[in-house]
């Protein structure tokens, strides 16, 4: 008996085919930890830019007020009044109540000027996170 060769055909074997799809799925959970990375750092950006803008909001109410208003005296004041709103209009998770504490300084940094320093805090996931700004009314 005469056997014949085959030629080859240029296929892949059984394990060139697993170990290509073990390659794939690797690449397929790198891209979905991605995801994941990136749907929690939306998360800590958007309460980062909510307490911006309630911080920013305090700032403006205070810089609104006249310079020898009594809520401007060189003392720590605060306001402790959490939003009840996200920024798109939803209503809130607990998580999401922003407190914002301010101090003024009088003549600082030059005669007649006060410096305002606002720091806002928030909770997430448990932990404490702040945020401070700072403005300076004149005379």
């Amino acid at each position: 008996m005469n056997k014949q060769k085959r030629p080859n055909d240029g296929g892949f074997t059984l394990i060139e085919v697993l170990i290509g799809l073990m390659i794939f799925s690797v690449g397929i959970l790198g891209i979905g930890l991605m995801q994941l990375s990136a749907i929690r750092g939306n998360s800590v950006a958007k309460q980062l830019t909510e307490a911006t803008v309630f911080g920013s909001d305090q700032i403006e109410q205070i810089l609104s007020w006249s310079y020898d208003d009594g809520r401007l005296k060189s003392t720590n004041n605060n306001v402790d009044t959490p939003t009840n709103s996200k920024a798109d209009g939803d209503q809130a998770d607990n998580d999401d109540f922003y407190h914002a504490y301010w101090q003024i300084t009088d003549n600082k940094p030059v005669t007649d000027s006060k410096t305002i320093d606002v720091t806002v805090f928030w909770n997430r996931k448990g932990k404490l996170k702040s945020f401070s700004l700072s403005a300076v009314k004149a005379k």
